[in-house]
């Protein structure tokens, strides 16, 4: 993949809690579709390195629905570029925690308008020569992006470390459920190591990877990058490894899938 294209994604995925469902279990249309307005954004920002606004989507026909506890995994491709605006393309498919299945559940495309435009005449950076296939992640990983807002920060304006805490344990559980395909419980943190602050109005990246499987126990590796979406600037910003066991049905230990 060429530089220019991997600046071009973004690949992110959630679980799919109650409070995001209707009354028959199923995630909202409303908040599907303000996810994928914001891999958009991140999409767009990413490319030109510069604010964006979102001007339009095309028609959004909801495929499939998404139920409580599904995996979620959004993706995003620069697609048309203008002088002042572009089209990014975004996929949401669902996938079942135990089987894998895998299925699309919508489409869009969202025409972004640099917010700087008036004062930055500059024309945006050409699309990307190949387009980024929507290929699922590997089983046994995880990535999970957030946005710093000024309500996740200290009075510093650094990312509060329970808030980075969190979405490092989200990414080990989806990274762990994902290769084992079952329930799992966090059985342990070994250890969480805060390297750098985050700041506000940065992207925090949090990876999660099995690394080595015990009889019913996982050790996954997590790690999680700041970026500055404007000038392009990565860092390292936290380490942390997890322990986490499947579980069966019933919420008892059981075998955990080998890796490899």
């Amino acid at each position: 993949m060429t530089q220019s294209a991997q600046l071009g994604e973004i690949r992110h995925v959630d679980l799919v809690q109650p409070n995001q469902a209707n009354h028959l279990g199923s995630y909202f249309g409303g908040a599907a579709m303000a996810q994928m307005d914001k891999i958009a954004s991140l999409v767009a920002a990413r490319h030109a390195r510069r604010p964006f606004v979102t001007a339009s989507c095309d028609r959004i026909d909801f495929r499939a629905p998404v139920f409580v506890g599904n995996l979620i995994e959004l993706t995003g491709r620069v697609n048309l570029v203008g002088r002042t605006s572009l089209v990014v393309d975004v996929e949401l498919s669902a996938e079942d925690m135990t089987t894998g299945e895998r299925h699309i559940c919508t489409q869009g495309g969202f025409t972004m308008v640099a917010q700087d435009r008036k004062t930055n005449p500059a024309r945006l950076p050409p699309a990307p020569d190949r387009l980024i296939d929507f290929a699922a992640s590997p089983a046994g990983s995880a990535r999970v992006l957030e946005l710093v807002f000024p309500g996740d920060t200290n009075s510093l304006g650094q990312l509060l470390g329970g808030n980075a805490m969190s979405l490092m344990g989200k990414a080990a559980q989806i990274a762990a459920s994902r290769h084992t395909r079952s329930q799992v419980g966090m059985a342990a943190s070994n250890k969480i190591d805060f390297i750098a602050s985050t700041l506000e109005g940065e992207l925090l990246d949090v990876t999660g990877q099995v690394v080595s499987v015990g009889r019913t126990s996982m050790r996954v590796a997590v790690r999680a990058d700041a970026e500055n979406l404007m000038s392009g600037e990565r860092r390292l910003v936290g380490e942390a490894e997890y322990v986490m066991v499947a579980l069966d049905e019933a919420g008892r230990p059981t075998p955990a899938r080998p890796l490899g």
